[in-house]
């Protein structure tokens, strides 16, 4: 039998909630830990994948009680609304342009809960539950593919920047063709994923 991984939540990822534009979970936070420890006892989980350095891994779980924004379907009178200011979890970054959807956030179809391991949180002096893994983000989306890492979270991570983990064992090629995926991405080209 495999050694089971002992989880935890972080505070970063508790931004997610229901009235966040973030996908949540519909449930608390004890709730979420319990199903991840049954699914791991169960070995259930859909996928499970290495994430973009050692100590950080991906979980593919049943989307149910699931909810977000991402891939949501744009229409024309959509309910929208843009802001200035700072981003939640993101305190120490300079305030932005923030635009919100109003309409209801969408039951997910795909689900990964992202994890990292504690020294690798540690590094940085980021706060830690004390288990062995901390839930930092829920993943939800409605297309199979998952969308890459945002092109300001790559920069935070390679400049290691505050709220950035550095990426060991990336070279800077690594980091240009993950950095090209993502701005593309986000500009509306599709292309054929790479693996990062």
């Amino acid at each position: 039998m495999k050694e089971e991984m002992q989880i935890g939540i972080s505070e970063f990822v508790k931004r997610q909630t229901k009235e966040s534009q973030f996908t949540h979970f519909n449930g608390t936070w004890d709730e979420l830990v319990e199903l991840l420890n049954h699914l791991q006892k169960a070995d259930d989980f859909i996928d499970v994948k290495d994430g973009y350095r050692d100590g950080v891994k991906l979980i593919s779980v049943n989307p149910n009680k699931f909810y977000t924004y991402t891939d949501f379907p744009m229409f024309e009178g959509m309910n929208l609304d843009a802001q200035w200011g700072k981003t939640a979890g993101r305190e120490h970054e300079a305030p932005k342009l923030q635009v919100q959807i109003l309409e209801s956030k969408v039951k997910c179809r795909y689900v990964d809960i992202i994890l990292y391991r504690k020294d690798v949180l540690e590094e940085d002096g980021d706060p830690v539950t004390g288990a062995e893994w901390d839930i930092v983000s829920i993943n939800g989306r409605l297309k199979k593919d998952p969308k890459p890492i945002d092109p300001m979270t790559i920069v935070r991570n390679w400049k290691h920047l505050p709220g950035g983990t550095e990426m060991k064992g990336r070279t800077a090629e690594d980091v240009l063709e993950m950095l090209c995926e993502s701005i593309m991405y986000k500009n509306g080209f599709r292309t054929k994923k790479k693996p990062c």
